[in-house]
Order: structure tokens, then C-alpha cells, then sequence
């Protein structure tokens, strides 16, 4: 009689236990155990909770492969979700196999887990683990499924495919429906208490293993709702009318002031504090080191004499290095659209800097169109206040869409969310690139599709607030899709492609090359060990497959992202 050990930890969350019956199955090279019960005196798999069980077997299995979960009704009591978080089993030579899982296991299904120890597709030769991987990555590509959102968009997850699934495999956000306007059958609907329509069914279902905890949306809805309902208790959030005097702004700024919400109301107007947002403001990606003007941006040394005064000029600047342009070219062909009846104007300037002697990035100069000529005058520090305050209003308005649009969304959440989805469709969750990338897309399908439903659908927040509306942020991302390549993924390599390795006080840069050699020696050590050479990557058809997803995916098959 052989006796194996289990250590069954049920996660600590909310409604994580079950009271339906749990039993396994061990499956080794030698065999495989009875289907056992986990049952033992009061309460089982409680949440929080570590239980120990005994499975006893006639002989010893070998070498452990796989650890079935079987989740069966029990009496009377309704299915439930179980989220099992690992199961340790002690063999009878002493010799512990983890076997984690770190998901929900709703309605009655039987789930298959194997060993902890991470294995690519090359490193498996029994039938039984590839056929495994093979039938556990077909059942998540039914389960997640591509959709095309717009065209040049990435494309992201088709949330509808979770509706499609069978009951248990549904989680309902919310099921109060009495509060919406239920006339639109398209299910973009008004909140009471919201300015913006709201895609209600994308929010409804989300497969549960992506879907937020219960405190994370507790903390969402924390920080949220007393937020938006202080902006509708003052007006703020239903305004229609123009502001009368810049000071009223400040208005929004009521709650959460800071020292640095202070420093900046008080130095926002300043050369200064203009060009240091350029270094290590929400968007230090826009600046380019340039070694002469750009036809479209006529500057001459006159223009700019008073500023650089007597001991320089325009050229010597230009080649020591110290002139930098920030381009906002793609806003040139962008479309607006109307707020309150009122049509709305999109400026594309070219922004021109200069590094002073003292180490202080300043404006030289602003145009604010992409075609010089008498309707776009080149505005310059020597102008009136009032003048140049408003052209770099104008340029911080167009700096607040690039990034919002494309540094933002495009780049920070639909394109994670294309690596995300090939990484669940693609590598079972035995592969060491799974593994590693996993803790980092949590949350990411969700978070994407709140966004969706909230701020990119039509009549959403998006439409409410910016000059472009939705289509207008549409076209800024397709078109920054279509002109991304590999080189903005690789902070070194962006950085030496924009000339500002040298550029003073730019802590964006100094950081990120910490952090960036912080993850690339962690990451190297592990995916190394696994792929010593190219023939290995090469070999490994599920990274390959991964690969060509996110290409096809992502990036839409364009041979131009590199």
C-alpha cells in the first residue's frame, strides 16, 4: 500500500471555498490512483484555508505527470467557484511535487494539473503530456477569441465569447438592469449619474480567471465614485459653459491636492518648469535631438538671437547638440468633432527647445500647424504674455491627446493586451515564458474592457470631453500602429534613436535604464536556461506560434514594426 500526502491551499478571497465534492486523481508513469475524495471532519476547502488528505494507492505510481481535480455536485447545495491555489503532494520515498494552479474552478469539471517545474514543448516526449498541452491550448483559444475592434487597431479580446460559453463559466458584474435606459437594444446605455453612455453587455460577463477580485473592485469603486460624484456635486462633470478666468480651473483640483499639484499651479507658466514636463512629465518620449531645422519649421537665428544671446547662435546650437524638437505631426490630419454644438479645433505644432548652458531645457520656439505660412505664425518668447502663454497652451492640449491616445492606451494597454491574449492562447501554462509574463497581464483584458465600454464607446467619456471624439482617437491609433516599430519597445535603443542619452536632469531616462537592466538580467537568466541557443527558439512551435500571433494580432502583420 502506497500513501500519498496532499497539502490542498484554497485561496484567501472572497467566496474562494466551495461546498461542492472535490476528489483527485493521480496520474504517473507507473499508473494511476482511485479517484479519492477530499473529505475530512467540518468544514473543507474554506477560503484561506491549508488541509491536509491522504490518497492511498495499491502500488506507487512513478514519476508523477498529471493531478486531476474533479469538481462534482454535492446534496442540494447550487455550483460554485473553487479557487484552488496549489496542491502539494508528498510521495511515499518523501519527495514533494507542487502542483499549482492559481485559478477558479467553476461549475462540475475535471481540471488537469501538472508539476510546478516549467517545460517547453521540446523538453516533453510522452504522448500523454503533449496531448495535454494540446487539448488544454485548444480549449483557451475557444475561450478567448480575437476580435476586430476598428480598422488599424490592434485586435483585442471578444468579450461576447464569454457570454456564448455554458452558465457556469459566467460572471455577472452586475445584474442591476432596472437603473438603464433600456430603449437602446445596442446596450450603450446612460447610468444614472454618469455624463457618458456606458456599453453595459461588455461589462456583464468576464471569464473569471481575468476578471477583477473582489477587493480590487471595491478599491476601483472606492477611489471612483467619490472622485466623480464630488466633480457632479459641483457642477464640474455637466459644465457646458467656457471657463471665464484661469483660476476657476482650480475648481477640478479641489480633492487630492499634493505639494506637487501646489508647485504646479503656481509654476505652470513658467519656460522652465515647460521644458522640464518635456523631461520627466507623464509623456518623456516626445523629444528629438536635432542637427538642423525641418523644412516645415522656418526658424531663423533672429528669431531666437535674444533668447540664446550673443555668445551663440542657432547653428552653433544645432551642432553641439543642444536643440531638441518635440513634433506633433500626427495630429495634422486628425478629425474633430463637436462639443455642446460648438466645433472643436486640434492644433499639430512643432515645438523647438533649446539646452541652455545652465542645464535648463527651454521653448524657442512654437508653430502650431504642420504648414508654415502667413495663417501659422511662429510664436516666440519675445512675444506678448498672453501670446506665448497661449501657444504653449495650445501645444501642452496637443502633448495631453498624443499621450493620452497613443503613449497610454495604444502602447501601455492594447498592445499588452494582444501579448496577453497570445499568451493565453498560445503557451500552456507549463511554459516558462507563461510563467513569466502571466503576474504582468493581470487585469489587463478587464481593465481594457472597461475602458472600452467607458471612454472609447460612442457617446462615452471620450466623446464628452475631448476635441477629437472617438473617431478622432481612432485614427491617432491606427496611425500610431501603423508607424510603431520594435525600436519603441527597447528603452535603450529609443532613447539612442531620439539623441537624448546626454540630455541633463532627464530622470525618465535614468530610471528606466535602471529598471530596464534590472528586468532584462532577470529575464535573460531564465529565458537562457531555456533556450540556450536560436535552434532552441527555433524548435519550440508553441513560442513560435506565440510569436506569429502577436505579429498577426498586434502589430497586423506589418513587415515595417520590425
Amino acid at each position: 500500500m502506497a500513501v500519498y500526502r496532499l497539502c490542498v491551499t484554497t485561496g484567501p478571497y472572497l467566496k474562494a471555498g466551495t461546498l461542492d465534492n472535490i476528489s483527485v486523481t493521480l496520474v504517473g508513469t507507473c499508473g494511476e490512483s482511485p479517484k479519492q475524495r477530499l473529505d475530512r471532519m467540518g468544514r473543507d476547502l474554506a477560503p484561506g484555508s491549508v488541509q491536509k488528505y491522504k490518497v492511498r494507492c495499491s502500488a506507487e505510481l512513478g514519476e508523477l505527470l498529471l493531478l486531476r481535480v474533479h469538481k462534482e455536485r454535492y446534496a442540494f447545495f447550487r455550483k460554485d467557484s473553487w479557487y484552488c491555489s496549489r496542491i502539494c503532494v508528498t510521495e511515499p520515498d518523501g519527495t514533494v511535487s507542487h502542483f499549482p494552479c492559481y485559478q477558479w474552478i467553476e461549475g462540475y469539471c475535471t481540471v488537469e494539473l501538472r508539476p510546478g517545474t516549467a517545460r517547453t514543448v521540446c523538453q516533453d516526449s510522452l504522448p500523454l503530456l503533449l496531448d495535454h498541452r494540446t487539448r488544454e491550448l485548444r480549449a483557451r483559444q475557444e475561450c478567448y477569441r480575437w476580435k476586430i475592434y476598428a480598422p488599424g487597431f490592434p485586435h483585442i479580446v471578444d468579450v461576447s465569447s464569454f457570454q456564448e460559453m455554458e452558465s457556469d463559466k459566467k460572471f455577472a458584474l452586475t445584474k442591476t438592469t432596472t437603473c438603464v435606459d433600456q430603449d437602446d437594444s445596442s446596450g450603450n446605455r446612460y447610468l444614472p449619474g454618469f455624463p457618458m453612455k456606458i456599453d453595459i453587455p461588455s461589462l456583464l460577463y468576464m471569464e473569471p480567471n481575468i476578471r477583477y477580485s473582489a477587493t480590487k473592485t471595491a478599491s476601483l469603486l472606492f477611489n471612483a465614485i467619490p472622485a466623480s460624484l464630488g466633480m457632479k456635486l459641483r457642477g464640474l462633470l455637466d459644465r457646458k459653459g467656457s471657463w471665464k478666468k484661469l483660476d476657476d480651473m482650480r475648481n477640478i483640483f479641489w480633492c487630492h491636492k499634493t505639494f506637487m499639484t501646489k508647485y504646479v499651479t503656481e509654476h505652470w507658466r513658467e519656460d522652465h518648469f515647460f521644458g522640464y514636463q518635456y523631461l520627466n512629465g507623464v509623456n518623456p518620449i516626445m523629444l528629438h535631438c536635432i542637427s538642423s531645422l525641418p523644412s516645415k519649421l522656418p526658424v531663423t537665428n533672429d528669431m531666437v538671437a535674444p533668447l540664446l544671446g550673443q555668445s551663440t547662435c542657432l547653428q552653433t546650437e544645432l551642432e553641439r547638440g543642444n536643440i531638441f524638437l518635440a513634433d506633433y505631426w500626427i495630429l495634422a490630419e486628425a478629425p474633430t468633432h463637436c462639443l455642446n454644438d460648438r466645433p472643436q479645433y486640434v492644433a499639430a505644432p512643432l515645438c523647438l527647445l533649446w539646452l541652455s548652458p545652465q542645464g535648463a531645457l527651454v521653448p524657442l520656439a512654437i508653430q502650431l500647424s504642420q504648414t508654415p505660412g502667413p495663417d501659422s505664425p511662429i510664436f516666440l518668447p519675445t512675444d506678448s504674455d498672453w501670446d506665448w502663454l497661449l501657444a504653449k497652451t495650445w501645444v501642452r492640449n496637443s502633448e495631453f491627446l498624443v499621450h493620452e491616445n497613443n503613449t497610454h492606451f495604444l502602447c501601455t494597454h492594447l498592445l499588452c493586451e494582444a501579448f496577453a491574449m497570445a499568451t493565453l492562447r498560445q503557451l500552456p501554462l507549463c511554459h516558462p515564458i507563461y510563467k513569466l509574463l502571466l503576474p504582468h497581464t493581470r487585469y489587463t483584458l478587464q481593465v481594457n474592457t472597461i475602458a472600452r465600454a467607458t471612454l472609447l464607446n460612442p457617446e462615452g467619456l471620450v466623446d464628452q470631453v475631448t476635441s477629437i471624439g472617438r473617431q478622432g482617437l481612432l485614427y491617432l491609433m491606427s496611425t500610431g500602429l501603423a508607424h510603431f516599430t520594435y525600436t519603441n519597445f527597447c528603452l535603450p535603443d529609443s532613447l539612442r534613436a531620439r539623441g537624448v542619452l546626454a540630455i541633463p536632469n532627464y530622470y525618465y531616462r535614468d530610471d528606466g535604464l535602471k529598471i530596464w537592466a534590472a528586468i532584462e538580467s532577470f529575464v535573460s537568466e531564465i529565458v537562457g536556461y531555456y533556450y540556450p541557443s536560436d535552434a532552441s527558439v527555433q524548435q519550440d512551435s508553441e513560442l513560435q506560434a506565440w510569436v506569429g500571433e502577436i505579429f498577426a494580432q498586434a502589430f497586423l502583420g506589418r513587415e515595417s514594426s520590425g
